[in-house]
């Protein structure tokens, strides 16, 4: 059984320090001690741009859908009482009652007053809850996430999913600054695009937005750097005159792409990972 709320708060209790390792990460020697901190295989997460009102072309599987999908799939479901984040920052701009879903085999393990184990019907609600309010799913492995609530030692069977916020999550708070291993633990789906259409004003919204910098104003026109950008749409949901596209590829490559990054953590079986290598 993992840890009971009251030793989770024990550890959030360290949550300031994180904001000054990602800070001082630029830095040596800072960048090599905290560099195995991001290690890819105890910390890869990977944007999802779930929100409602991004359009896709006809045929084509929905990241939301393709969540959906995986949550169908996963062996366990937990539902965490509230954004562990939010409630630690205090927000004001989110709802603080809209928690992390936890999937794979750790998920059965969490403490009960942590939150609960949940249906599939409950976790597609809570997915489009998290849709309707703009933010993003954060789907990935986060060691910080296992050692805090007890389930380090399954670690390569969790999942999390969380719908955090720009001015409030552990991962994107601070990280425009960070050293680039911090960065690149933060893995874009290659079939997810993000492009400025002809309706951009170079009004600078989505420059200022976004959380690792890929946006800046060219020409008088917002300019994004597909090398750096994570594909989180949250540029595109921002822009206050719809001039940027999210595009995602036909078919279900969506989905197919999530599963070969996520399924084996998750408890699905039958395809591929590419976080099979050991821990070390």
């Amino acid at each position: 059984m993992g840890y009971p709320k009251r030793v989770v708060k024990g550890f959030l209790s360290l949550w300031p320090f994180t904001h000054l390792v990602k800070k001082l990460s630029p830095y040596p020697p800072f960048r090599r001690l905290f560099a195995p901190l991001v290690d890819e295989r105890i910390f890869q997460v990977t944007f999802l741009p779930v929100a409602e009102d991004i359009p896709p072309p006809e045929g084509t599987v929905l990241p939301r859908q393709a969540l959906a999908e995986l949550i169908r799939a996963s062996s366990h479901r937990f539902i965490h009482d509230g954004c562990i984040c939010r409630n630690r920052e205090g927000c004001r701009r989110y709802p603080r009652d809209l928690g992390c879903i936890f999937l794979g085999e750790a998920a059965a393990h969490l403490h009960p007053s942590l939150g609960h184990r949940a249906s599939v019907e409950e976790c597609l609600n809570h997915l489009e809850k998290a849709a309707r309010t703009g933010l993003p799913a954060m789907i990935g492995r986060i060691w910080f996430d296992a050692a805090s609530l007890g389930v380090l030692r399954n670690f390569r069977r969790f999942l999390v999913v969380c719908f955090c916020c720009d001015c409030c999550c552990l991962v994107r708070t601070d990280i425009r600054g960070a050293a680039p291993e911090f960065k690149s633990a933060v893995r874009k789906l290659e079939s997810v695009r993000v492009r400025v259409g002809e309706n951009c004003a170079g009004c600078g919204t989505c420059a200022e937005a976004c959380f690792v910098g890929a946006v800046e104003l060219r020409g008088g026109r917002a300019y994004i750097d597909a090398r750096k950008c994570k594909g989180c749409g949250r540029c595109s949901l921002l822009c206050p005159h719809q001039a940027i596209e999210v595009e995602f590829d036909a078919h279900d490559e969506v989905f197919r792409e999530l599963l070969k990054r996520v399924g084996t953590p998750a408890g699905v079986r039958g395809f591929e990972s590419v976080w099979e290598e050991p821990l070390g």
